[in-house]
């Protein structure tokens, strides 16, 4: 097997993997979460984790959208989104491997939100909250932290790029 195809096909099968991880870590959260939460650390720094159903997006934004638009935007256009940045990052991985690699943790991390809309009544399972003194997060999971990290990448490489003179 060529070599381009065959790091595609280990990208394939992480991208499954990760998915997979997402979505049974959710499933443990849903049962182990509903009675329940824990706290790790001390009081400067610690982590929440607890359950929450999330009906919209980061921060819950757009929540309180109609039904039909929520489908609409978190499902049609996120789904259509993140087959398109998993096949542009596919197309690009040998020749710009940074940039390709953050697009498609950004497009997993995606999916398996997606996933969660479809399947449980729009909403998507966030469990965690970081905590640092006074500042907390908001609640997210593991495909959060796939899109963030996804983005950070991206975000930094566009500022290390040269200033064109």
């Amino acid at each position: 097997m060529p070599q381009v195809l065959q790091s595609r096909y280990v990208a394939v099968l992480i991208g499954f993997a990760f998915v997979f991880l997402d979505q049974w870590v959710k499933l443990l959260a849903l049962a182990g979460l509903q009675a329940q939460s824990f706290t790790f650390g001390n009081s400067l720094a610690w982590l929440d984790v607890a359950l929450s159903l999330n009906p919209g997006a980061f921060l819950s934004l757009g929540a309180n959208l109609a039904p039909g638009l929520k489908q609409l935007i978190f499902v049609v256009a996120v789904g259509v989104a993140c087959c398109w940045a998993i096949g542009w990052a596919l197309s690009r991985w040998t020749q710009t491997p940074a940039k390709a690699a953050a697009a498609y943790f950004i497009a997993l991390g995606g999916v398996s939100n997606l996933i969660d809309r479809v399947f449980r009544e729009g909403h998507v399972v966030d469990y965690l909250v970081l905590n640092l003194g006074q500042l907390h997060t908001g609640v997210f999971n593991i495909a959060d932290i796939a899109i963030m990290a996804g983005a950070a990448v991206l975000a930094l490489d566009g500022l290390k790029r040269p200033v064109k003179a």
